[in-house]
């Protein structure tokens, strides 16, 4: 592996519960959550029922509500455990993914079951963007987005997600990023310069 020397400033996301439940990142977690709201108001329904049912005193209309009752208590402590399970994946996922800036480029590592990684060389860096919604400043949350020369849009390009005090951490990268990419285009120039009087 190539050796991209020392990392000047590492990045990772900061999971936050109620932050996590706003974000794209935690669809997953949503779903879950509300399949568990939705099991509790049906458990509701069926325990007010139950004193319409026991006024008729039909047997089969009591055997009906307990099978009801007890699949509903099933599928609540499974929906509970499934939620749980989401929130600790995040949070497992989360403490896998770094974003660890070199003096020439940018690694995005994600070493959470299936491993990814990418280098982009600040040469090639378009644009770095910051994004805030109203929640993410009401959590003191944000993205930070790297366009590189060949995105297009924001689906494209590479996204920090989940970067606690971003203010911060923005203007430390982008002057990590502008001052690397200088330093690239300096080189590629004297590198230029000097094949020219070769040449001569």
């Amino acid at each position: 592996m190539e050796d991209k020397g020392e990392v000047l400033y590492e990045l990772k996301p900061s999971f936050n519960f109620i932050y996590e439940l706003t974000m794209p990142t935690g669809r997953k977690m949503r779903s879950a959550l509300m399949s568990i709201i939705l099991a509790i108001v049906i458990k509701v329904i069926l325990t007010f029922a139950k004193n319409y049912i026991t006024g008729y005193n039909n047997e089969l209309l009591n055997t009906i509500y307990n099978v009801c009752n007890s699949i509903m208590l099933i599928v609540i402590v499974l929906t509970i455990i499934l939620f749980i399970a989401r929130v600790v994946f995040q949070i497992l996922e989360y403490k896998g993914i770094s974003y660890k800036f070199y003096e020439n480029c940018l690694v995005t590592e994600n070493s959470f079951l299936n491993q990814a990684r990418k280098t982009i060389e600040y040469i090639n860096i378009r644009e770095v963007e910051i994004r805030r919604s109203i929640i993410d400043r009401i959590m003191g949350y944000g993205v930070i987005i790297v366009y590189t020369n060949a995105d297009k849009a924001y689906g494209s390009a590479t996204v920090l997600y989940a970067i606690k005090d971003t203010q911060k951490h923005y203007d430390i990268i982008e002057n990590i990023i502008y001052k690397g990419k200088d330093k690239m285009s300096h080189l590629k120039t004297e590198q230029k310069s000097n094949s020219v009087i070769d040449e001569k």
